[in-house]
């Protein structure tokens, strides 16, 4: 009798510590669909000359193509950018912009280019570090005609920001590792 007591006491102490065992998961910050990468350069010495990239994939990661609005930039201009990330598939369209920003420490955009297009570029935003966000950056444009070349965007979750080439921080590096979130290539030419 002893021992089916002592059986039962620990097949019930068994039930009760498993019971109060914590099983919740971790939250899981989920990727967002980024449909929608829209690029609005504003001249700062002539604000009516403003250019819009805008880069759309209706289907994500799908076999559908985005569609792609390409432009090009005055010779010797200095401007502001700012870039927009929208998730359309939803209606009301969902502003992804607003997400990245609260969560800059593990976010970053980076920018690649061909050269002769921007004689110098500068991030104008940061996360709480100090480190780069890239949402709004300046460039100032190659003083001679270049002709169309690929402007790369691509928007990294949880890359490693001190790994930055200090020379070219907006030019992605594998070893910053990260996951892409989302990636748009577009046509920019000088005039």
């Amino acid at each position: 009798m002893r021992k089916q007591i002592f059986f039962f006491a620990v097949l019930l102490a068994g039930v009760f510590m498993s019971a109060c065992k914590k099983d919740d998961p971790k939250p899981v910050n989920e990727s967002e669909l980024i449909t929608t990468v829209e690029v609005t350069f504003t001249n700062q010495n002539d604000a009516s000359d403003m250019v819009t990239l805008r880069w759309y994939d209706e289907d994500g990661d799908g076999p559908a193509a985005p569609v792609i609005t390409n432009g090009n930039l005055k010779a010797g201009a200095t401007y502001q950018a700012q870039v927009k990330l929208l998730d359309e598939s939803k209606s009301p369209a969902e502003d992804i912009t607003e997400e990245v920003q609260e969560e800059a420490e593990v976010h970053q955009l980076y920018y690649g280019f061909g050269s002769g297009l921007f004689a110098s570029f500068e991030y104008m935003d940061q996360d709480a570090n100090g480190k780069p966000l890239g949402l709004q950056f300046r460039v100032t444009t190659g003083a001679s005609p270049v002709a169309a070349q690929n402007f790369t965007v691509v928007l990294i979750h949880e890359g490693d920001k001190s790994k930055n080439n200090s020379s070219t921080p907006w030019t992605y590096d594998a070893l910053i590792g990260g996951e892409t979130d989302v990636q748009a290539t577009f046509s920019v030419g000088i005039q």
